[in-house]
């Protein structure tokens, strides 16, 4: 099982991370029926105090992996069902569906090597990510007006001139550990090195050594002036 938790209020000047004390917020649990295998998802309201019903997917051939984080992307929560080629599940927020996003995609190359990752696009819609040691793949899915949806190749770099590496590099040491949508950055693992890598920019900045962490989770923080000027009982 997976899940994600999400600021609900919605009114307009809202500063998100002043405190859950005056922020309702809505989990969102998704997980695999053992009867059918069918994914299913459910959402808490802090409003209300109870669990919504259960909203499931069509019957699926494919047993999926629920250790990656959501990505909130848009009005959609997204997770990595795969890890032996990416399998996408998209949660609507707005309209509550559920949905698997098929990785049969013959124009990306992928292989034993290969890491992948969710992540945001260009655009905004929903992008992934394709690392292994040659090089960093970053592709968008864009849906045409008249519905159908297609993979773009976005962007491509060489892994070693972002973060200005050796050619002594071993390629099975190379891994995605980390994403953050907000600054849309990468926690790269490289050898022991772990980097952060910015998309928007395209600078990177090493992190720390270590040879144990297999993930990482970007933490961010919030800070207003203004609301520690009037006092947290204003």
């Amino acid at each position: 099982m997976n899940g994600a938790v999400l600021c609900a209020a919605g009114d307009d000047g809202h500063v998100h991370g002043g405190g859950f004390r005056s922020c309702h917020f809505k989990v969102v649990l998704i997980g695999a029926s053992k009867m059918d295998g069918r994914i299913f998802a459910s959402i808490y309201s802090s409003v209300t105090g109870e669990w919504g019903d259960a909203i499931f997917t069509g019957p699926v051939s494919t047993i999926y992996y629920f250790g990656s984080p959501a990505i909130l992307v848009g009005n959609s929560l997204y997770w990595l069902l795969s890890v032996w080629g990416p399998h996408i599940l998209e949660f609507n927020l707005e309209t509550s569906t559920l949905a698997v996003i098929d990785g049969n995609w013959p124009q990306m190359n992928f292989s034993s090597d290969c890491h992948y990752c969710i992540m945001r696009g260009e655009d905004g819609n929903v992008g992934l990510a394709i690392l292994s040691y040659r090089g960093f793949q970053m592709w968008e899915r864009k849906v045409t007006l008249g519905g159908a949806a297609k993979w773009v190749l976005w962007k491509t770099v060489k892994l070693h001139d972002i973060l200005g590496l050796s050619s002594a590099v071993q390629r099975e040491k190379t891994d995605i550990v980390g994403y953050s949508e907000d600054p849309n950055a990468f926690i790269l693992v490289v050898d022991t090195d772990f980097y952060m890598f910015r998309v928007d920019s395209m600078q990177s900045k090493k992190l720390f050594d270590c040879n144990v962490v297999t993930r990482c989770h970007p933490f961010t923080s919030f800070y207003t002036a203004a609301m520690e000027a009037i006092g947290p009982d204003e």
